[in-house]
This record gives structure tokens, sequence and C-alpha cells, in this order.
């Protein structure tokens, strides 16, 4: 059961996952997130690219982050639809829709790149996310 994993068996960055299943990874995450122990936002956090993390971790800061009304749409949302990937070089940008649990809708675009770390090498990770739109569906 995930609610139960140590954050060490977490899902990981890895060389062979494309930049649409990063996104995915951390968007079935925070859709499954367990209030009593954010293994979903871990998990999510563990998918942000170090340059990222300069600015939204510890992951601490990160659950605050996540929490903000701007991004808790993400937190157990009822829905999300995905646009194509667009890459150009070592960068790729989606959009996706997500619909919230009390039918709020917000429109993010995700922003990654292919990581040069040694750690991380030719990892996907998330440099952010933005808000294109935001708004409630009847």
């Amino acid at each position: 059961m995930q609610s139960q994993r140590e954050p060490n068996t977490l899902p990981q960055p890895k060389p062979d996952l494309s930049p649409d299943e990063v996104i995915r990874i951390q968007l079935d995450a925070l859709r499954e997130n367990d209030a009593s122990n954010d293994v979903g936002i871990a998990t999510a956090f563990n998918f942000a690219s170090p340059g990222n993390k300069v600015y939204t971790g510890p992951l601490s800061r990160f659950k605050q982050i996540v929490r903000n009304p701007v991004y808790a749409v993400m937190l157990n949302h009822r829905y999300v639809g995905y646009e194509s990937v667009m890459i150009s070089g070592a960068v790729a940008q989606q959009r996706v829709m997500i619909v919230g649990e009390n039918s709020q809708t917000v429109i993010y675009t995700f922003t990654l790149s292919r990581q040069r770390d040694p750690h991380y090498r030719d990892c996907w990770m998330t440099d952010g996310v933005s808000v294109d739109a935001m708004f409630w569906l009847n």
C-alpha cells in the first residue's frame, strides 16, 4: 500500500521516463495523497529539479506551497486532461487541466528539463508549474 511506503521507496527520477510520464507520476501521486503522511506530495517533490528545490524546498516548505489555494486543486483531484508535450532540446512543457474535488478547475503548464547533474543525468525533472487559468465548473 503506497501510504505505508518509506520516503526512499517512493518513485524516483530515471532517465528512461519521458516528460509526460514524469508529470503523470506527480499528478497521480497528488491525486492519491494521504493527508496523514503526505506520501503523494513527497513523490511530487522527488521529481522537482535541483534548481526548483532551491526555491521550493525543503519538503516541509514544498508541502505548504502545494496546499496554497493556487496548487491545492491538485490534491485528490477528480479529473486531469493532458495536452501534448512540447519538447525543444532539453526543455519540455505540457499543459494540463485539473478539476478538483469542489469543481474548481485550473489549467497549469509544467516545465521540465533534462538534467545534467551527475546524480540525475538525463532525467526529466520539473522546473516549475505555472497557472494559466482558474475557474469553477457548474
